[in-house]
């Protein structure tokens, strides 16, 4: 697996939660699996960790000289019964990765390298697979634009041997496609017979994410709706008719969130633990010492919370407008996140304009994020597009009932709550539509819910039962079948041009 981030070493989002929890899990079902991700400033290693001996190459271009020697730092592996290994191997070079502040970017912007840092991660994740199988590994399994580059390299340039690997590339969110302009193939040393429609061409320049699926054996989406989405002009940001083409290979696998990290019961990051048949007593306990962290008024009304990058995606500016009027009506919002500039401003001025009603943190703090969970009566996820969301089943995890957009991973993960209370169903609130006045009537459902003292009760309950069938186990039996199934493939169509 090559990624540009893991839990707990360096991530932005959920990106990282996915591949740690993912890796583990496939390992934990007998799988040798081995992570690579580069080791920026802000990665945090462990105190146990094996530098390499040897330097592992990452050739970057078609020069003699294009090629940078790359230091392997290991991680203890973790073993599991079943005889399957994960190991993960951080590749270490100071100019690209080690000197940033940043994984994809700082305060100016995104770097204006990124492209070559990508493409050297994901040639050098090549070359350390390499080392640890000497005949290369069964499969490779590249996440987002930034890993795209090694279904490139390893189906175009590095030979027969690493053509005939298997390649799953899965889109994490589509918006981002890595894009570039023509002069980068030669720099990046990308084949220019590969500059056309069917492959890397697009609109006139590069576009990574359409090469490699183009050329992986399979790609795969993180939840079935978003799938089906991203066929369609609305969700598919350009390449719907280059992704129809190759439907027949798309395949949408629900994103899980690891339980034991994510447990409310043994969290040590909230004031006070619960499970299903506590929560009624002691939720209370964690939404006071949420509100006197921030410093947000106790009140009766509910208190609603969101925690997510500050992005147009996330249907903020759909939102953040609905705030002062249902602050008005009682409510209250402990808002966490950082972005785009604008949104935190607005947040910014929407907790000092409203003191002890509307509390904001531009951080990314993952520590104060499990505590909204936890004190939250409702959580917010207004998104336009949603590939899968995590936020939703942590929040539902830690009793807050969601408050979602009909979309993507929410659709899959969020059953609408309907009926009274002799026909109660469902686990959130579901707006009818991703616009403003859909988002305030589900608002002002919730706000109802909570009123009924007792149906938040049952609400809450039932968020949590469904919460805990969000595990890694049945997704990663699918990635392990589909892993299987391109390894019988691959082998059957050489064996039949070999007959």
């Amino acid at each position: 697996m090559i990624s540009t981030e893991l839990e707990p070493l360096a991530r932005t989002g959920g990106l990282g939660d996915v591949v740690e929890a993912l890796s583990l899990s496939l390992a934990e079902l007998g799988l040798d699996v081995l992570v690579v991700t580069p080791r920026y400033g802000v990665t945090r290693l462990p105190l146990h960790t094996t530098r390499w001996a040897e330097r592992v190459p990452a050739r970057w271009g078609w020069g003699p000289d294009d090629v940078r020697s790359l230091g392997v730092v290991e991680l203890d592996p973790v073993r599991f019964g079943s005889g399957g290994v994960r190991r993960v191997c951080v590749l270490d070079d100071a100019e690209l990765f080690g000197g940033r502040s940043g994984i994809y970017g700082d305060r100016l912007g995104a770097y204006d390298d990124n492209a070559l840092r990508f493409a050297v991660m994901s040639r050098g994740a090549l070359s350390v697979a390499e080392r640890v199988w000497p005949g290369g590994p069964d499969v490779i399994h590249a996440h987002d634009w930034h890993a795209s580059f090694a279904v490139i390299y390893a189906r175009l340039v590095m030979g027969e041997r690493w053509a005939r690997i298997p390649s799953v590339f899965t889109v994490h969110n589509l918006e981002f496609q890595g894009v570039l302009d023509e002069v980068w193939l030669d720099r990046l040393h990308l084949p220019r017979a590969a500059y056309r429609p069917e492959v890397l061409w697009h609109e006139g320049a590069i576009n990574l994410l359409k090469g490699a699926t183009a050329l992986a054996d399979r790609v795969t989406t993180v939840s079935p709706t978003y799938a089906r989405e991203i066929l369609g002009a609305e969700a598919g940001f350009g390449l719907d008719l280059h992704l129809r083409a190759h439907a027949g290979k798309l395949v949408g696998i629900q994103n899980g969130i690891d339980l034991a990290r994510w447990d409310p019961q043994t969290d040590g990051a909230i004031a006070a633990r619960f499970d299903e048949r506590t929560a009624k007593a002691r939720r209370p306990i964690d939404k006071r010492a949420l509100e006197e962290e921030l410093g947000l008024e106790p009140g009766e009304g509910p208190l609603f919370g969101l925690v997510a990058r500050l992005t147009w995606q996330k249907g903020l500016d759909l939102l953040l407008p609905l705030v002062p009027e249902l602050v008005n009506r009682g409510a209250r919002f402990a808002l966490v996140g950082e972005g785009e500039r604008s949104f935190e401003d607005e947040l910014t001025w929407l907790a000092g304009t409203h003191p002890g009603r509307v509390a904001a943190r531009i951080a990314f703090d993952p520590a104060l994020s499990r505590r909204v969970y936890a004190g939250s009566d409702f959580f917010l996820v207004p998104s336009r597009f949603e590939p899968c969301g995590l936020t939703q089943m942590y929040a539902m995890r830690y009793g807050a009932v969601p408050i979602v957009t009909d979309v993507g991973g929410l659709h899959d993960t969020v059953e609408p709550i309907v009926g009274g209370r002799s026909t109660e169903t469902g686990t959130g609130i579901v707006a009818s539509r991703v616009a403003p006045d859909a988002i305030h009537a589900a608002c002002l459902a919730a706000m109802r819910l909570h009123s009924d003292g007792r149906g938040l009760e049952r609400a809450v309950t039932r968020a949590m039962r469904r919460a805990g069938a969000f595990g890694w186990q049945e997704s990663a039996a699918r990635y392990r079948e589909l892993y299987e199934h391109v390894c019988g493939a691959r082998l059957a169509r050489h064996a039949t041009r070999g007959a």
